[in-house]
């Protein structure tokens, strides 16, 4: 039956945008994470670089050295958490693109098979009725 093969068609078709939903979902709940994870180190990395800042007092040439390398690393370490956060918003962005378009065709292909149902639904009643016309008229005579 080619309703029936149809049918089929469609709801190995919807599995899989199911299936691509979920994974969109998942790399938005991702990006959205990795995101706040940069934020958050970036915004750490500098008020660490902030309180680093030298002291008033006598040091040591070593010690303001050391201060320097520390307050330079972490200013490098907000830089590159920055640059990852602005990465994870594009990420994101794209991730909620995919999963709008995952969205729309899983709701496409819903419809496609209620209407795929609908057909096979009318085609096996049209052979129930036709199968039992031939009967009526017998049991008429």
């Amino acid at each position: 039956m080619r309703e029936a093969r149809r049918l089929a068609l469609i709801e190995r078709q919807a599995l899989i945008a199911k299936v691509a939903r979920r994974q969109a979902l998942r790399g938005l709940a991702d990006a959205l994470a990795a995101e706040e994870r940069s934020a958050l180190l970036a915004a750490r990395s500098r008020q660490l670089a902030l309180a680093s800042a030298p002291q008033p007092g006598a040091t040591s040439g070593a010690a303001l050295a050391a201060r320097a390398a520390f307050a330079a690393g972490l200013t490098q370490l907000a830089v590159t958490a920055t640059e990852a956060a602005g990465d994870a918003a594009r990420q994101s962005a794209w991730a909620s693109e995919t999963l709008a378009a995952a969205e729309t065709r899983a709701k496409r292909l819903a419809e496609r098979e209620a209407e795929a149902r609908a057909a096979l639904d009318a085609v096996k009643a049209k052979r129930e009725a036709a199968h039992a016309l031939p009967l009526a008229r017998k049991l008429q005579t």
